[in-house]
C-alpha cells in the first residue's frame, strides 16, 4: 500500500492533477468527501468520483481528510473552507458506516476493480444503508438485471469462471474426493453434512453469530467448520481459521453460513446469509432476519442434504451466477483516468501519467457517475441499463463477417 505523499512520484502527480483541473467551481451548493483513508488508491478514487458527483449536482467540492489529503484535494479543485454554510448535496466516503441515517445522497466508493461505487438515494426521510440500500439494489437488480439473464449468461459464465481461479476442481468426482480427504484429516464424519460458518466482523451480526455457534454444540446431524474462534463443544465442531486451502475449505462445504457477500451460491453452494450485504436481497441467498428463523434455516439445510436434496435451488444459482456478474462487471467502470486497483505499488505513477494524458471530457467514469445521479440508480454502472438495445451491443462479442 502506498500512504498519501509517501512516494517519490507524488510531486509529480500534483503538478498533474493541477494541470489536468485547472478551476475551482464556486457557489453555495457543495458535495463534501470524506477522505480519512490513507491508501493513495482510495484517497483517489474518492476525490474523483466526488468531483464528478459536484459536476452532476452542480456544486463545489469540499474535502474532510488529513494534512496530505488536503494537500492532494486542493489540486483537484477542492474548496479551502472545511467548514460550509450551507447543508451538502451529497456525500462521498470509501468508509461508510452501514447504521447512520442520512438524510442526503451517500455514494460509497469501494477498493476494488476499476471503479465501483453505491449509492443511497433518501426516500422518504432519513435513511441509513442498512436499511435501504439493499432493497434498493434488489429493484434494481429485478428491473434491470434479471429481465435479461438470456443476454447477459455469457458473460456471467466468463465472469463466474474467473471468479473461482483459487478453487481448482474440475469434477464432482474431484470434490468427493477431497471432500472424503478432508473429513479424514479432520476427523470428521463424510457421512453426515459439513456446514462451514464464515468470519464476522467483530461487533456486528454477535446475536446471530452466538446463535450458530450455540445452535452446533447441541446438533448431531452435521460437521461444522467454523472459521472464526469459538469452543468446540463435541469432535464435529471444528475452529479451522485459514488453514484450509480454498479447494480443500469449498470441497469440504456442503451449506454455507455467512456474514456478509460471498459467491458460493455460484457454484452450487447453498448460503444461508446472517450478515448485511448489498446484494442480500437479490435472490441468490437464504437471508436470516431473526435468531429464530436461523435457527429453522439451518436446520431445513440439513435435513435437505441429508435426503441427499440441496438448499439450493436453480433459480437462485442464476441469480448468484449474475449477481457476480454485476459486481465484476456491469457495476465495475472501466475509466481510463484511473489505475487498476491491482496497479499497487505503482498506482501513484500511473495515476500521474493518466492525468497528464487523459482528457477527462466523455471518460466513462464522469457519463457512469451523471447517470447514476440523474437516475437515483443505486450503483455506478458500465452499461446504460435502460436501453436494452445499447446493452445488446454491448455485451454481443463483433464476430468476422468473412
Amino acid at each position: 500500500m502506498r500512504r498519501v505523499g509517501d512516494d517519490a512520484y507524488f510531486d509529480r502527480l500534483l503538478r498533474a492533477a493541477r494541470t489536468h483541473w485547472g478551476e475551482r467551481p464556486l457557489g453555495e451548493r457543495c458535495v463534501v468527501a470524506e477522505v480519512f483513508d490513507q491508501d493513495i488508491r482510495s484517497v483517489a478514487r474518492t476525490l474523483m468520483v466526488a468531483k464528478a458527483v459536484c459536476g452532476a449536482a452542480r456544486g463545489r467540492l469540499v474535502v474532510l481528510g488529513d494534512p496530505e489529503v488536503r494537500q492532494l484535494a486542493e489540486v483537484f479543485g477542492a474548496a479551502r473552507d472545511p467548514q460550509p454554510e450551507t447543508p451538502p448535496v451529497a456525500l462521498v466516503t470509501a468508509r461508510v458506516d452501514h447504521s447512520v441515517p442520512r438524510d442526503i445522497p451517500v455514494v460509497h466508493v469501494h477498493g476494488t476493480g476499476t471503479l465501483q461505487a453505491y449509492a443511497m438515494f433518501p426516500t422518504d426521510g432519513p435513511s441509513s444503508f442498512r436499511e435501504e440500500l439493499p432493497s434498493q439494489v434488489a429493484a434494481f437488480f429485478e428491473a434491470h438485471v434479471w429481465p435479461h439473464r438470456d443476454l447477459i449468461r455469457p458473460s456471467a459464465e466468463r465472469v463466474a469462471w474467473q471468479a473461482k481461479s483459487g478453487y481448482q476442481v474440475r469434477t464432482d468426482t474431484e470434490r468427493r474426493q477431497l471432500r472424503n480427504y478432508g473429513c479424514a484429516r479432520l476427523g470428521l464424519d463424510p457421512g453426515l453434512p459439513t456446514v462451514t460458518v464464515f468470519g464476522h466482523q467483530p461487533g456486528e451480526d454477535t446475536e446471530l453469530f452466538e446463535t450458530t455457534a450455540h445452535f452446533a454444540t447441541s446438533d448431531e446431524s452435521a460437521n461444522w467448520l467454523f472459521l472464526d474462534p469459538v469452543g468446540a463443544a463435541h469432535s464435529r465442531m471444528k475452529y479451522v481459521a485459514d488453514s484450509l486451502s480454498t479447494n480443500m475449505l469449498w470441497s469440504l462445504t456442503d451449506i454455507a453460513v455467512t456474514f456478509g457477500d460471498i459467491e458460493l451460491p455460484a457454484f452450487g453452494i447453498p448460503v444461508i446469509q446472517a450478515g448485511w450485504s448489498e446484494g442480500a436481497e437479490c435472490g441468490a441467498t437464504h437471508v436470516s432476519r431473526s435468531p429464530c428463523e436461523h435457527r429453522q434455516l439451518m436446520e431445513e439445510a440439513i435435513a435437505r442434504h441429508a435426503k441427499g436434496d440441496t438448499f439450493l435451488g436453480p433459480e437462485q444459482r442464476e441469480r448468484a451466477r449474475l449477481w457476480l456478474w454485476l459486481q465484476h462487471c456491469g457495476g465495475d467502470v472501466p475509466t481510463q483516468l484511473l489505475p487498476h486497483w491491482e496497479h499497487g505499488e505503482d498506482y501513484t505513477r500511473v495515476l500521474a501519467v493518466n492525468l497528464r494524458y487523459v482528457e477527462r471530457d466523455g471518460d466513462p467514469l464522469f457519463c457512469a457517475v451523471h447517470r447514476m445521479w440523474a437516475r437515483r440508480d443505486p450503483l455506478l454502472t458500465r452499461f446504460d441499463f435502460y436501453d436494452p438495445a445499447d446493452l445488446s451491443t454491448t455485451l454481443t462479442p463483433a464476430r468476422s463477417t468473412r
